[in-house]
């Protein structure tokens, strides 16, 4: 019978559920190897293979599905370790991340110093342009502009780009010929648009989500490219592998490399999940509320879930 593999490699622990068609086989928890996280994921699946009396190599070419779920993209946003990024926004709107959507929670306390904006005002720049909120073009693409700005990010050695024009969610043109010249001038550089990573009209949502899309994609695509290579040189040949997305599902590997971002919070979004399942578990209780708790070795997650007649929420 072909066995489901999950492994979830936290700050601390590498946790590796081992499953066949009908149930769950057995639990098997790795310390996870910081230099080398797919060390602590081998050592994971060691602990599986010891057990049922086999090699990683066979228990691998006996899996028909691998599901992998990480927090390296958190911990990187975390600790700082993400690429170096730009952001080009239209002219005239250079602090959009500046001064986000009011600038602080607590705007009157002068106490409370204004937050670093994810991409540094440095390597912000601007871009003339203008498309209007019914979607006409207002002023063309300035295209000898934007080829004086990527000249400047080549000097400046970025290795990440996010694109935020204004009005991009009606008329993307202007956005997506940006995009595809710093693809042609910077063919090493990654790049991500706001009307594809996060089409919805607030201006510093959209560039935040640009931003950290893009700034993770270097690291990101390395990471799930190296995860794969191994597993498949270990005897892997199951189609496709596949990563937790932080809606608390999964996606194919090819995806998650193209939106990293997707990626940012979906191990611990797997909690809520459990929590309605186990919410949903007791036909004895007409509305039951689970409290989750997350306590990883990098940061801590709380969340609530409620089942009322089977129609469970999430708060």
């Amino acid at each position: 019978m072909p066995f489901a593999i999950t492994v979830d490699t936290g700050g601390t622990f590498s946790d590796l559920v081992l499953a066949d068609e009908d149930r769950v086989i057995g639990l098997y928890k790795a310390p996870t190897t910081t230099d080398d996280v797919f060390r602590g994921v081998h050592d994971a699946l060691g602990l599986a293979a010891d057990a049922h009396g086999t090699t990683v190599e066979e228990l691998l070419g006996r899996t028909r599905s691998f599901v992998y779920a990480t927090t390296t993209s958190t911990n990187a946003i975390l600790e700082g370790r993400t690429a170096r990024t730009a952001l080009l926004v239209t002219e005239g709107h250079r602090d959009i991340l500046l001064y986000r959507e009011g600038g602080k929670s607590d705007p009157l306390n002068i106490a409370v110093p204004y937050p670093e904006p994810y991409v540094p005002r440095s390597l912000t720049f601007t871009v003339r342009e203008r498309i209007g909120s019914d979607g006409r073009v207002l002023v063309p693409l300035d295209e000898p502009g934007v080829r004086a700005t990527i000249a400047r990010l080549e000097q400046l050695e970025v290795e990440a780009v996010g694109v935020c024009l204004l009005w991009s969610i009606l008329e993307p043109a202007h956005e997506q010929r940006v995009g595809a010249m710093l693809r042609e001038a910077l063919p090493h550089v990654e790049v991500t648009l706001s009307h594809e990573v996060n089409p919805i009209v607030r201006e510093y949502p959209r560039a935040s989500a640009a931003v950290i899309d893009a700034s993770l994609k270097p690291l990101m695509r390395a990471h799930l490219h190296d995860v794969d290579r191994r597993l498949r040189e270990l005897g892997f040949a199951g189609e496709p592998l596949l990563a937790t997305h932080l809606s608390g599902g999964v996606v194919r590997l090819d995806e998650m490399c193209e939106r990293p971002l997707h990626s940012v919070d979906s191990g611990p979004a797997l909690a809520p999940i459990a929590g309605l399942a186990y919410a949903d578990a007791d036909p004895a209780e007409d509305e039951l509320e689970v409290l989750e708790v997350d306590a990883g070795g990098t940061y801590f997650n709380i969340c609530q879930t409620r089942s009322q007649l089977g129609d469970s929420s999430r708060e």
